[in-house]
């Protein structure tokens, strides 16, 4: 028999997937209780029983998406071999960031959207989360640079923002768009590529 816990976690699991989806498509502004309630088979009440008002819905949005998105970071880097050569394990890291926000549950995409339009409050609450994010890409491009793969005449919290904004850009609302990512990501590596003295 299911327990009472175990359902309320299911059902707060089923409206922080629906609410990223609609934070996808409509933004913090646009975003709607009731339609986030309908489109997860709940009342607006009961809504209201797992998060009081909107922004804590959004607040718990955030950190989820945040932190799918970490953790598949982390797992496609994890999963190169060790004696890979160093450009797998940075290809690896920018694949696992594009299939990450690309993914069908919209949590990491919804970030993306709807990040730059929070309130100051929210924004603010957000950023611990952001930086722990940012802070594998941190790692993995001072990893590369050590190994002689990643470029160093730009500053790497520089390069960071550049490749994490770059990529992130490639998230559409369009179910149509051809996501090219393998070529995303062959142009991601070539951007990070060390530039020879003779270009």
């Amino acid at each position: 028999m299911e327990t009472s816990d175990t359902k309320a976690a299911r059902t707060r699991r089923r409206i922080l997937d629906v609410a990223a989806q609609e934070l996808a498509e409509h933004g913090y502004g646009g975003a709607s209780l009731r339609r986030t309630a309908a489109a997860a088979d709940l009342k607006v009440g009961s809504l209201y029983f797992h998060f009081q008002t909107k922004d804590d819905l959004v607040a718990a949005t955030l950190v989820d998406g945040v932190e799918s998105a970490r953790t598949g970071l982390l797992a496609a880097i994890e999963a190169v071999p060790h004696d890979a050569p160093p450009t797998e394990r940075l290809r690896a890291a920018v694949v696992g960031h594009l299939d990450t926000l690309h993914a069908s549950d919209a949590r990491a995409a919804s970030v993306v959207r709807m990040v730059e339009t929070l309130p100051p409050d929210l924004r603010a609450a957000h950023v611990t989360h952001e930086r722990r994010f940012a802070r594998v890409w941190l790692d993995e491009l001072q990893r590369g640079q050590a190994a002689g793969v990643v470029r160093t005449d730009i500053p790497v919290r520089v390069l960071r923002d550049l490749l994490v904004g770059a990529l992130n850009s490639t998230s559409t609302t369009s179910p149509a768009a051809n996501k090219r990512l393998d070529d995303i990501a062959d142009a991601a590596l070539r951007l990070l590529a060390p530039v020879s003295p003779s270009a």
